[in-house]
């Protein structure tokens, strides 16, 4: 576990340019996808077409994504010591409620959506924060 937190220590900046890396692709993923719905508009099923046809059924998704970028980005820390696999279950339950009673909401506007992103951010933050302990400074 020393030789774990010491690696972090050290390598802090390749953390942080895996982090702007990760943006970057994300950025670039998005932009391609603007591109192709906008000039390729009949022989391409693009991301954007594929959620607008089934957005309620993927619930879980933009509860995940919301999740996963919160994690990675806003990731809270604290010193009490508990399993934080307690807190992936708890996020993993709450997706496949998600998944569960999707097939059986109506169509939901995008503002539903954006509030089931911001909630999987904000589960990822309460519930799945990264443990570390008192003297570290990770």
């Amino acid at each position: 576990m020393k030789s774990i937190r010491s690696f972090i220590k050290k390598h802090l900046n390749t953390i942080e340019k895996i982090r702007v890396v990760m943006a970057v692709i994300f950025g670039v993923m998005i932009a391609v996808d603007i591109i192709l719905a906008v000039f390729l508009k009949d022989t391409v099923p693009t991301f954007s077409e594929v959620v607008r046809d089934n957005r309620t059924q993927w619930l879980w998704l933009n509860f995940l994504l919301g999740g996963l970028i919160a994690k990675i980005f806003y990731n809270r820390k604290v010193a009490t010591k508990r399993k934080e696999l307690s807190g992936f279950f708890v996020f993993v339950v709450l997706s496949i409620v998600l998944a569960a009673m999707a097939p059986f909401l109506p169509e939901l506007d995008t503002e539903y959506h954006f509030l089931i992103m911001v909630s999987g951010g904000l589960v990822a933050h309460i519930a799945w924060p990264q443990y570390i302990n008192d003297d570290d400074t990770v």
